[in-house]
């Protein structure tokens, strides 16, 4: 009996996707990707979870590749279905998060007919990708050849995603979708050896990538099929119609060519300060910050979304040893400066994406006059603040790496004292302030630092976007050293903040912990239908202030207080009914006295605790890859749990006592 077409072009595919290394996947269920579900969940290498909501499913992907580095796969049906991808697209292409998004779609035939569910999804996602590929249509006259030639450009699109960035992959399938009985047994036979096959040969699971390829390809001047790009970096600036230029850098830009000039420029600083945005390369955590960290006098800072979440080297004990808390408030006012041991830095290296923290952007930019050293990580020259750095391409930071140190410089040893006497006296502010403080209004802040003596060391912390990013440094700063943070500040929007954190518990498989705003709660909602999904416990603490509480100290509140009803936004909404009718365990506090009673927080510390020894080891394996392909447990449909793992904490705080206390604490 004749095989299936389109189940044999999707079992190709997923195939590939094995063999390229992708070992997760998120589906939504469609008929057109019938054939492409099929294929995925009888397939044993590759976990999969149903996610009706492609919104939704889109984040929890990134958060799942967020934590495994890995292209998780996005798998949907035709017509708008992959259009509510974009936004967590938008955020994996600006934070380089490899994903990759693999779109059903109608056939030549049925296309600009009015057939139903269909829409153009050529170039669906324009800009945000790395690239769009269009695969063929297989038929009976070019099988072999289109399934040679298409077999090699999914392979390519995998490759690429590894770069750091989502990939969109557009596959046309023809009716019928489902394949035959033998076809689909014997499939399901070959992908059981092919999998015991790989897990004799670890090295043939894993994409033999050099490593220029695990840098975004605008980077390093490669082009793609859909996306021309310079041969150098520098030619970006050789024309103001390139989308690349920046009007402010094209006569002051200062470029790096050679590693010696690296080298010789940061052995020359005698005290140097390391910042590390979030989403940093894994080039940068691996390879980059272990040879910075070396120098005798560096002195680091994490930004929220810059934790050593998941690394593990050599120098981790040392880099945590010079990371500087408390510098949100000496920031905050360049008076204290002046007497500070902040006012010694001869020099900054920067990592990672731009500074979130207004304080330390203005710090970078009042001090350009020092020799600021910028590490490209997701844009050829980010530079927001206009500090005039010098710009350092991955080619040449691959090469400076390998190079000896040659650091001279003796310890100033009571200059690292002074630093660390600031860290001490800074965590004793925030005790004195908090446990002593008499007044019963709850605060923001109260809540998190709170928390932040709840909260075993080691366990993951997602920060929503708004206040929650912002208001860990000034409230919670051993956060950065003692847990896994993460954040999403590619394009930083409150949107699928709750899915973003599923993916995270997907694939680390640790208890954790969601820090958020009732706003971004409440508009990532559908999250919760994939509650049932989870396998660890998963607590999400809403911070209720009532709603875009931060335009209150935006200068639209004094520009036009009358118009703050357009700008905040309270929602008449019972998030106890809510988190209820999700079947999720539920409690709220309201005041400081519910705060500081010990019941729910020794409850919390139980449930969240963990059982390895540091949060600077790698990821713990997940159970689907241990005892062969008749153990994995590859497919998660939404039916099979209860939510009993996801439980909610809603704090009601006062948004005008919580901005004072931002203000009178900074000062």
């Amino acid at each position: 009996m004749q095989k299936t077409l389109s189940f044999s072009w999707a079992s190709s595919l997923i195939k590939e996707c094995y063999k390229q290394g992708v070992r997760d996947a998120v589906l939504s269920p469609g008929s057109r990707n019938t054939s492409l579900v099929l294929a995925l969940t009888h397939f044993p290498g590759i976990r999969c979870v149903a996610v009706i909501d492609e919104r939704s499913a889109g984040f929890i992907a990134l958060g799942m590749s967020k934590v495994s580095k890995r292209p998780t796969l996005l798998c949907c049906t035709s017509g708008t279905a992959g259009a509510n991808y974009y936004p967590a697209i938008i955020e994996a292409y600006q934070s380089s998060i490899p994903l990759v998004a693999l779109t059903a779609d109608r056939p030549a035939h049925l296309q600009q007919v009015g057939a139903s569910q269909t829409i153009q999804q050529k170039n669906l996602f324009g800009s945000h990708v790395l690239d769009f590929i269009q695969l063929p249509e297989i038929d009976n006259n070019n099988k072999k050849q289109l399934l040679s030639n298409g077999k090699k450009e999914f392979s390519r699109a995998i490759q690429l995603a590894y770069s750091g960035g989502p990939v969109h992959v557009n596959a046309p399938f023809n009716k019928p979708f489902e394949p035959t009985l033998v076809q689909f047994n014997e499939y399901i036979k070959d992908s059981k050896i092919l999998v015991l096959k790989a897990e004799k040969n670890i090295s043939s699971s894993e994409p033999d990538l050099p490593t220029h390829r695990m840098v975004r390809p605008e980077l390093v001047g490669i082009p793609t099929k859909t996306k021309v790009i310079s041969s150098t970096v520098e030619a970006n600036l050789s024309s103001v119609d390139d989308p690349l230029h920046h009007s402010h850098l094209s006569k002051e830009v200062k470029r790096i060519i050679n590693p010696m000039q690296v080298q010789n420029l940061y052995s020359e600083m005698h005290r140097p300060l390391i910042f590390i945005g979030s989403d940093p390369t894994p080039f940068q955590w691996f390879r980059l910050l272990p040879k910075l960290a070396k120098h005798p006098n560096a002195r680091i800072i994490l930004e929220a979304g810059a934790s050593l979440y998941g690394w593990d080297f050599e120098e981790l004990n040392l880099v945590n040893s010079k990371v500087i808390l408390g510098w949100e408030k000496l920031l905050y006012n360049s008076k204290n400066l002046t007497s500070s041991p902040f006012n010694s830095f001869d020099g900054i290296i920067r990592l990672g994406k731009e500074a979130l923290n207004l304080s330390l952007a203005r710090f970078f930019s009042e001090h350009k006059h020092l020799t600021q050293l910028r590490f490209m990580t997701h844009e050829p020259y980010e530079d927001v603040i206009a500090s005039q750095p010098y710009f350092i391409t991955p080619e040449v930071a691959f090469s400076w790496v390998d190079l000896q140190n040659k650091h001279t410089q003796v310890i100033f040893k009571k200059w690292h004292n002074a630093l660390d006497e600031l860290n001490k006296e800074y965590l004793e502010q925030l005790a004195q302030h908090f446990i002593q403080g008499k007044n019963d209004t709850l605060t923001d802040g109260a809540v998190f630092y709170r928390l932040s003596k709840i909260l075993p060391s080691s366990t993951p912390i997602f920060l929503s976007n708004s206040y929650p990013v912002r208001d860990q440094a000034l409230f919670a700063p051993m956060w950065a050293v003692d847990n896994p943070l993460i954040s999403q500040r590619g394009a930083a929007g409150i949107d699928g903040i709750s899915s973003t954190a599923l993916g995270v518990s997907l694939s680390c498989q640790l208890p954790t912990a969601v820090l958020t705003g009732d706003i971004a709660f409440l508009y990532d909602i559908n999250a919760l239908l994939s509650a049932k999904l989870i396998t660890k416990p998963l607590v999400i603490f809403i911070i209720n202030n009532g709603g875009g509480s931060i335009f209150s100290s935006l200068p639209v509140k004094k520009a036009a207080p009358d118009s703050m009803d357009w700008f905040i936004t309270p929602q008449q909404v019972s998030i106890e009914y809510l988190a209820r009718s999700y079947g999720l365990n539920y409690s709220k506090i309201v005041n400081l006295n519910q705060l500081w009673e010990n019941d729910w927080a020794e409850q919390i510390q139980e449930l969240l605790r963990l059982h390895t020894s540091s949060h600077s080891s790698t990821f713990v394996e997940d159970e689907k890859y241990n005892g062969g392909p008749e153990k994995i447990n590859h497919a998660f449909p939404m039916s099979i749990n209860s939510a009993s793992n996801v439980r909610i904490i809603e704090f009601i705080t006062n948004s005008e006592v919580s901005i004072a206390e931002r203000n009178d604490f900074r000062r």
